[in-house]
């Protein structure tokens, strides 16, 4: 398989599931874990991971590497990248760049890259920029190819009022996707979290606890969910490892890789009107995971992650709740009740 398509693959598995209300809902589909023979706490069961604990350094300096390849040219002007949103019904790939956005195409059901690129330049949001942008560029003719982990697309775009020509070239490749569009802000001894969770979240984590000690509370405000699961949960560990308290307010929504972050506080805070959203997630062979059966292999990562957040018993039993609450393109927002059992207990 060349590498055109491992990207493919990758970044069309990556955005797997979707929906779940107003906002799109993303996770990964986990990979079906491997055991390590140094399990975390609890040491019964075996310790299960996607991501070993040793290798995540690894794992993000390639991200990092990979990252630093991504790149925006228009008449030799490069500019950085970075990931907006997710559009699979749209089959388009939303990125952000200095002068705006773009509109990168991509086939979801055909998993693989489709010659269309559309610049668009605004400073108002993206779906304002798509409604009246300064000015729009369109592709006319472009061209795909592979350069190692990298898509390139190549080629000119067209003015859309003056039908000026301009040579544009794109470098892409799975860290656009798999690192999330997360934010962290920080305002006293509090930290605002925003956005959908990857890796670029892990580094922002261990960036704000490195050099940011006064800190001690998360507050998780709107997060659609993780576009990298095995990652999302080495980003709880490093949560649950420095205490924090992690928070939702009255006007939070968080959902799925979300509500795991939220279980990795050492403190839980829910404010009454805050939605806190789970479901199960897609797919093993194309099984989803709430009809694996609860003995699959498929599981292992995260009853491994819910024991280490929530206990040898209450971790596992919240873990099954979520995956049975609503399907993997849907969403059960929990009640009161629901987050009283398995999330606020002390």
């Amino acid at each position: 398989m060349n590498k055109l398509t491992i990207m493919a693959l990758t970044v069309a598995t990556t955005l797997l599931l979707q929906g779940c209300g107003s906002n799109s809902k993303k996770v990964t589909t986990p990979v079906v874990p491997v055991k390590t023979t140094t399990p975390t706490n609890p040491t019964s069961p075996v310790a299960v991971h996607a991501i070993q604990p040793e290798n995540v350094s690894k794992y993000v300096e390639t991200f990092k590497q990979n990252q630093a390849e991504l790149e925006l040219q228009i008449e030799g002007v490069k500019f950085d990248i970075s990931l907006v949103d997710i559009y699979t019904d749209d089959n388009i790939i939303a990125a952000k760049y200095k002068d705006g956005y773009l509109m990168i195409g991509f086939n979801f059901d055909k998993e693989e890259p489709v010659n269309s690129l559309t610049v668009l330049e605004s400073d108002l949001s993206f779906e304002q920029a798509i409604a009246n942008p300064a000015r729009a560029l369109d592709s006319t003719s472009i061209d795909i190819q592979e350069d190692g982990d990298n898509v390139i697309y190549s080629g000119t775009v067209t003015d859309r009022k003056t039908k000026g020509i301009f040579n544009v070239r794109l470098v892409f490749n799975e860290s656009l996707v798999s690192g999330g569009s997360s934010t962290i802000e920080v305002a006293g001894t509090k930290a605002t979290v925003n956005g959908d969770l990857g890796t670029n979240t892990y580094i922002q984590m261990s960036d704000l606890i490195n050099n940011n000690p006064a800190v001690d509370t998360l507050i998780l405000q709107q997060i659609s969910g993780s576009v990298n699961d095995e990652i999302n949960m080495h980003t709880g560990r490093l949560v649950r490892n420095a205490q924090l308290t992690t928070m939702v307010e009255s006007d939070s929504a968080i959902y799925s890789g979300g509500v795991d972050l939220f279980a990795s506080g050492a403190k839980r805070v829910y404010t009454q009107g805050a939605k806190v959203g789970v479901h199960s997630w897609c797919c093993v062979n194309g099984v989803t995971a709430d009809k694996l059966g609860r003995d699959h292999a498929g599981h292992g990562a995260q009853l491994t992650y819910f024991r280490e957040m929530l206990g040898a018993e209450l971790g596992p039993e919240f873990y099954f709740f979520t995956i049975e609450a609503a399907p993997f393109d849907g969403a059960h927002e929990m009640t009161k009740a629901e987050l009283d059992k398995y999330l606020l207990q002390p």
